[in-house]
């Protein structure tokens, strides 16, 4: 019996995308480097914000220079008024609130920075979920598993009983590390095609069906 699901953030939860490209576009024009549009962002997300970064430049920099443009984008996306554009998909609002209703625990597992991963879960989705986990230095980013055990042990539930749900490969090769049961969602990140490819265990494209998942269990 599901009892818990454990959630990705950026392209499960939130669509993150436009705030993100602005920031990140801000940062390389510092160093005067070129700016990536929003298909290319969407493409360097999932393994945090040093990697976007990275990917972001197109060519091989030195540490020093890498250290200085993340620190520049970090510091500035983290700033409250960097996610003005930044808004829940459609329908994930009313999923949560039934999850809720219908007694199920929640956790939130980003490779986003930790402070901004609790400071949305209050912003945007009012305190709804029961946990939230982003990147520090303590937490490995995903795909290493340390995150979703953190969350399963503050959840008090065992694997058997809770899914993750996420929109790239990344999330996918997480639940696996995990042991836990996987769900892809087709409105974020990476296409339904793609992600068949890597063969989670259910595929949505709504957030309604994260219910039916849950009824049918």
């Amino acid at each position: 019996m599901i009892k818990g699901i454990i959630f990705d953030l950026d392209g499960t939860l939130l669509d993150t995308v436009a705030d993100i490209n602005r920031e990140l576009n801000k940062a390389l024009n510092k160093f005067d480097y070129d700016s990536i549009d929003h298909e290319e962002t969407k493409k360097f997300l999932g393994n945090g914000s040093r990697t976007l970064v990275k990917e972001a430049l197109k060519q091989t920099v030195d540490t020093k220079t890498l250290d200085e443009v993340s620190s520049y984008y970090i510091t500035n996306y983290s700033k409250p008024e960097a996610n003005i554009l930044t808004r829940p998909y459609e329908g994930i609002i009313d999923m949560l609130n039934k999850l809720q209703q219908i007694g199920i625990k929640t956790a939130i597992t980003s490779n986003k920075m930790d402070v901004a991963v609790k400071e949305l879960n209050v912003k945007v989705f009012n305190g709804l979920f029961d946990i939230a986990l982003g990147e520090s230095e303590k937490t490995p980013l995903k795909p290493d598993p340390t995150m979703l055990y953190q969350a399963l042990e503050l959840m008090g539930l065992r694997k058997e009983e809770v899914l993750f749900i996420g929109d790239t490969e990344v999330d996918l090769q997480a639940a696996t590390n995990a042991n836990l049961d996987s769900v892809a969602v087709t409105w974020g990140f990476r296409t339904k095609e793609f992600l068949t490819s890597l063969n989670p265990n259910y595929i949505i494209d709504e957030p309604r069906q994260l219910i039916e998942i849950i009824k049918k269990d």
